[in-house]
């Protein structure tokens, strides 16, 4: 009985994530990195989940790495790969390989690490790096997922019963810029593939290359059967995508399964070029993380 009533009240908490109206202004926002110059002692912080910099060998035992051989690596500053400059020290490098399609992936897994609970809502940051040679046609980008390896990606419909998935997207390079957004499986979906969304407020969406940027992205699940879900995202601390209509699911038994770090070209077009890009800093938390402060 006191394990029960343990659990429902850390599921409470894990659940309880705080959104923040894309109507602030967002100058105004001060997240939880305000008080952690650099991150440092950013794990230890009451509302977050957990928090790599990749400094250690943590990373190791908290995220399941899925990648072909030699895509997925740890770099350091004096690295020659793509103009790679450091953010904060070490970084992890996903590579695409010419005429390939997968870069990787780096999962969390809450109920894994949070004795068997799911949240519905959470917010999660990570700082990204297109590199010199980033080339990309379009795919997809880190994300959420509520797969459970059913539904919810690879034209595996989502039913509202079965999974879905809320994955960044990166398109085609215009004017030397990369298109984000986000690309989700949701149970109002009409196809057999996943709706695009790109991130248009204030043109913060398109990235540049070779420059790092800090994303931030916070899901809520909407209620069952209701068209109430929510996704915000922030590009170095100021809105860029809002919507809270969503319908990821029909059933409360479907949940916020993992951080998804996924890195993939296409659909169906291959990389016709080596492509690489970079992520540091990430943190997982039930409230707004915001930008990494100087130290």
């Amino acid at each position: 009985m006191g394990f029960r009533i343990l659990a429902a009240v850390f599921l409470l908490i894990l659940s309880s994530a705080q959104p923040i109206s894309a109507k602030a202004d967002p100058d105004q926002i001060l997240g939880i990195a305000a008080r952690y110059p650099a991150d440092r002692g950013i794990a230890a912080d009451e509302d977050v989940v957990v928090a790599f910099d990749f400094e250690g060998d943590q990373w190791t035992d908290d995220l399941e790495v899925h990648a072909p051989s030699d895509a997925i690596s740890l770099v350091e500053a004096n690295t020659d790969i793509a103009s790679f400059k450091p953010l904060n020290g070490r970084a992890i490098s996903m590579e695409v390989k010419s005429g390939d399609f997968y870069g990787g992936s780096l999962e969390y897994f809450f109920a894994k690490h949070n004795e068997g609970i799911e949240p519905e809502a959470i917010y999660f940051r990570y700082y990204l790096r297109f590199g010199e040679d980033w080339d990309g046609l379009g795919g997809k980008l880190p994300g959420f997922g509520g797969t459970y390896n059913r539904a919810g990606w690879g034209g595996k419909p989502s039913n509202g019963y079965n999974g879905w998935s809320a994955r960044g997207s990166f398109g085609r390079i215009k004017n030397d810029k990369v298109p984000i957004g986000t690309y989700c499986y949701h149970a109002d979906m009409t196809s057999q593939y996943g709706s695009a969304w790109h991130w248009d407020l204030g043109n913060r969406g398109l990235l540049e290359k070779n420059r790092w940027y800090c994303i931030e992205q916070f899901l809520h699940l909407n209620s069952p059967d209701a068209s109430n879900g929510i996704i915000r995202a922030w590009v170095d601390g100021k809105i860029a995508f809002e919507k809270t209509d969503i319908k990821f699911r029909k059933t409360d038994k479907l949940r916020i399964e993992k951080a998804w770090f996924n890195v993939y070209h296409g659909g169906k077009t291959r990389a016709t070029s080596e492509d690489h890009l970079f992520i540091d800093n990430i943190v997982i938390a039930r409230r707004y993380i915001g930008p990494l402060q100087p130290d």
